[in-house]
């Protein structure tokens, strides 16, 4: 029970990286295909709209015909927006979410007709899978509350009038709406992990680390951020002297040394063969500190195969604003923590290198840095 409930809060602790899956998708060249379609769902909002005001005139008063028009001109608006202009922003995705929610909200309240509010719970479906695919688990919980008040509030009065089949009807959307959507989220977020995690040593893996990075180096405060390279010295001896099979025992081994001691707020990775990967948010003075915690947690003798690291660390001031700069200056970062290890490996190794670069001045990489001498 307690692995469930870990798994459970895993994923309602994740941050889901709008950008990095919308260039995901990009990349494919799937992103046309989406928009298409989530404009032909939003299509059925003006036409149920127009329906409802030229079939049920008489039934409707001069208020309910006015707000119907008024949710067919903003439902034209909206698919004209996914149909004409780029992808939204995160901000605007969700103002899209909500204005889509309150449209279809509005003409199943406005409908005196009973099929329209069961075709209303199906559209809330809708919109709760793309949420699901785009935003977090506490965004998808909002339209969730939503599209189930909606669902009471339309429901439940049914059951008055003695139109139970129609109630059943609507229910059965409303645990559709309020079921599936966070289903198929918890289904991706597990796909997701898996597929960004290092099958060895079960660290997130190159792609992983490039997702959960520019989450940290993009985040709205401004401050120090640091990349540390980690790379096992002399690695390719023990692959020759004890076989792959030991190599892999290391590799787990400093894998998981790696991730005992270093801080929580760090992201950590394997990048390549015996090579690591740090980012986190933390000034120059305790990112030299934790690397020289990492060396002697690397170096700790165990058995009879003993390694050693050295290691490079980059920092630079964040304050980035966007997907495509958070990425830039995680390369950079990644750049520059590469050559101070090199710098590190050609003073003997088991030393950590640290190098100061000012990548958003557009200033090159400083050449003076500072070594933390081997204990």
């Amino acid at each position: 029970m307690n692995d469930y409930l870990r798994l459970i809060r895993g994923w309602w602790s994740e941050s889901v990286d709008y950008r990095w899956v919308v260039n995901a998708l990009a990349s494919r060249s799937a992103l046309g295909v989406i928009k298409f379609a989530i404009g032909v769902c939003g299509l059925a909002t003006p036409f149920i709209s127009i329906l409802i005001v030229t079939s049920a005139a008489d039934e409707l008063n001069v208020f309910s015909r006015t707000m119907l028009w008024c949710v067919v001109v903003l439902a034209v608006v909206w698919v004209a927006r996914w149909w004409l202009l780029p992808w939204p922003s995160v901000r605007e995705s969700l103002t899209l979410i909500a204005i889509g929610d309150v449209c279809i909200t509005a003409v199943c309240a406005l409908s005196p007709g009973y099929a329209v509010r069961s075709v209303g719970m199906m559209l809330l479906l809708i919109v709760g899978v793309y949420v699901s695919a785009f935003h977090t688990p506490r965004i998808l919980a909002v339209h969730t509350a939503w599209s189930l008040a909606s669902a009471v509030t339309l429901a439940v009065p049914l059951f008055g009038v003695g139109d139970s089949v129609s109630a059943t009807i609507m229910i059965l959307g409303m645990i559709a709406a309020t079921v599936v959507p966070p289903g198929l989220q918890f289904c991706y977020w597990v796909l997701r992990d898996d597929m960004l995690a290092d099958p060895l040593t079960t660290l997130l893996s190159r792609r992983g680390f490039e997702y959960h990075s520019t989450m940290v180096v993009g985040c709205t405060d401004a401050g120090p951020v640091c990349c540390m390279l980690v790379d096992l010295d002399r690695f390719k001896a023990v692959n020759d002297t004890y076989g792959h099979h030991a190599g892999d025992e290391v590799l787990v081994r400093t894998a998981e040394r790696l991730q005992r001691t270093a801080p929580d707020n760090c992201v950590v990775s394997r990048v390549g063969g015996e090579e690591f990967a740090i980012v986190a948010r933390m000034p120059v003075t305790t990112a030299a500190d934790v690397a020289e915690r990492l060396r002697r947690a690397v170096a700790e003798p165990t058995g009879s195969i003993s390694v050693t690291a050295s290691i490079g660390i980059a920092v630079a001031e964040a304050g980035v604003s966007g997907y495509r700069q958070s990425r830039q200056l995680v390369w950079d970062l990644i750049r520059c923590a590469d050559s101070a290890m090199y710098q590190a490996k050609q003073r003997g190794g088991d030393t950590v290198v640290v190098e100061n670069i000012a990548v958003l001045q557009g200033v090159e990489p400083t050449a003076a840095s500072t070594a933390q001498p081997s204990a």
